[in-house]
């Protein structure tokens, strides 16, 4: 049984509206109601009446929903009392971001921005968007590194969380070059074969990305989905065995197009920008927090005078 499933039966509980519960819980509306499910079968009986609208609990769910609010109310509770008495000398950050910024990014802009603070540690969980965005929530870590994209709504910006932009990237259209160093799969070209297309999972964040991105090329150009990962390392782990074409964040793959592992996809083709963001609770004033931000307030001041 996970923590989540009790949060999603509370979260709909509360609204009567598997929808509004799971936008609320920054999820699927199909992965919601799948982990709804898997609590029930855990429970081993009904939770919910679906059969009605508003949609109202079962007997065994009215009676169950107190202990499932205490059981999240005492966890959150004991979690922050643990970590009050075992943070007093602490000086590891717990930071959650996507693989593709564990990989790429971060180790270029942690050693940049903490070269003056030698004292700083770092522990780094890498997981998918909506996970990462609740660990944050949760208290599960002390800084989300994300991308931020006009496409995709910004889940925190009215969750009592702090942010600021410390960087940029871009989704670059990429394929394996042939032993002429062209694109293997060449993208624009008129009357051609269908174009192998490998891409993320639809409700991954750089898989809403590229959905605006798809809805903004000529109609002309012919792709065939050939593949979909919900993790950009596993798009371009695709992309290098010469299967498709896709759109790569540049940070991630900056030595490949260097070393000419990939090249761009083609001429004028559309690509993504993306900001990259931290963020922290408003609510969390330990040093080290405060360390880091400010350590990377003076990283961006210096950036913008150079």
């Amino acid at each position: 049984m996970e923590i989540k499933w009790l949060e999603d039966f509370v979260a709909v509980a509360g609204s009567g509206n598997f929808s509004r519960a799971a936008e609320t819980r920054n999820v699927t509306q199909p992965a919601f109601s799948r982990r709804l499910k898997a609590l029930e079968v855990w429970i081993g009986v009904p939770l919910l009446d679906r059969s009605s609208y508003p949609i109202l609990l079962t007997p065994a769910g009215v009676k169950f929903l107190p202990v499932a609010e205490r059981i999240i109310r005492d966890l959150n509770a004991g979690r922050a009392d643990v970590r009050t008495i075992s943070s007093v000398g602490e000086t590891t950050l717990r930071f959650a971001m996507p693989h593709s910024l564990a990989v790429g990014f971060f180790p270029h802009w942690w050693q940049a921005t903490t070269r003056a603070d030698k004292k700083l540690n770092a522990k780094v969980i890498a997981d998918n968007y909506h996970d990462c965005v609740e660990m944050l929530l949760n208290g599960a870590c002390h800084i989300l590194l994300c991308y931020r994209n006009e496409a995709v709504p910004d889940p925190l910006s009215a969750s009592g969380c702090e942010g600021m932009a410390i960087d940029h990237d871009r989704l670059l259209l990429v394929s394996v070059p042939n032993h002429k160093g062209q694109p293997l799969h060449s993208v624009g070209v008129m009357n051609g074969p269908r174009v192998p297309f490998l891409n993320y999972a639809p409700d991954a964040f750089l898989g809403k990305v590229t959905a605006s991105l798809l809805n903004s090329i000529d109609q002309s150009l012919d792709f065939e989905l050939r593949y979909e990962s919900a993790f950009a390392e596993a798009v371009r782990a695709q992309t290098l065995t010469g299967a498709g074409v896709s759109w790569l964040p540049y940070s991630l793959i900056m030595g490949d197009l260097k070393d000419g592992r990939l090249v761009l996809a083609g001429d004028n083709l559309p690509e993504a920008a993306l900001e990259i963001w931290i963020y922290k609770s408003a609510k969390d004033r330990s040093s080290i927090v405060e360390a880091l931000w400010k350590d990377a307030e003076m990283k961006l001041a210096n950036a913008g005078a150079a």
